[in-house]
């Protein structure tokens, strides 16, 4: 999705850009994805976590895309990098989510009084995924680019908040040596970019 929505920015808006694109995206993603398996591995560390990881995931690529938006001199091809990678990020949660249904991994150990209550935090962070998606495809069809990443950059980190919160994960070290809420800054990052995008003339 992020090639096909962001290949305009290399100046050919065809299929070879967008195949491009979604490897140089998909790159930063399985890599930020896999990062604890390569260390296992690089390290030959039995006892090391070595599962696949969201957040890394969503630190690679948010950097990726935070990098590149700052690179870019034309102000309008960075706010659609953004825009791309907003909608894409949100698009990738809600399978992930789904996956976490599947597995029953993931659970609430606080109840949020308004979202959460008694329904089951997975559900909750696909409809917001959803939403939050949808809002952002939506400024991005009427050309409203800076919106549609503000949009779906911040939506996306509101409900890693949410489910941090939702699941004692907030930022800070663990006892498995693991920091917690690495992607969280990344994605402030970006929000902040896409504000600042959408309030320079």
């Amino acid at each position: 999705m992020f090639g096909m929505l962001a290949a305009p920015v290399t100046g050919f808006d065809n299929w070879p850009s967008a195949f491009g694109l979604a490897f140089v995206y998909g790159f930063f993603f399985v890599g930020g994805t896999g990062y604890r398996i390569i260390l296992a591995v690089a390290t030959r560390d039995e006892a090391r976590k070595a599962s696949a990881s969201w957040s890394g995931a969503t630190t690679g690529t948010a950097l990726a895309a935070l990098a590149a938006s700052l690179l870019i001199r034309d102000q309008a091809q960075a706010m659609l990098v953004l825009a791309a990678y907003a909608v894409a990020i949100n698009a990738a949660y809600i399978p992930v989510k789904l996956a976490c249904l599947e597995a029953g991994c993931c659970h609430a150990h606080h109840r949020d009084p308004v979202l959460i209550r008694d329904h089951d935090l997975r559900r909750v962070e696909i409809t917001l995924s959803a939403t939050v998606l949808a809002a952002a495809l939506i400024a991005m069809w009427t050309g409203a680019l800076g919106l549609a990443a503000v949009l779906g950059v911040g939506g996306h980190l509101a409900i890693r908040l949410m489910s941090r919160w939702s699941r004692d994960r907030l930022p800070g070290f663990g006892t498995d040596s693991e920091v917690k809420g690495q992607e969280l800054l990344p994605l402030a990052a970006g929000l902040a970019a896409a504000i600042w995008f959408v309030a320079s003339p």
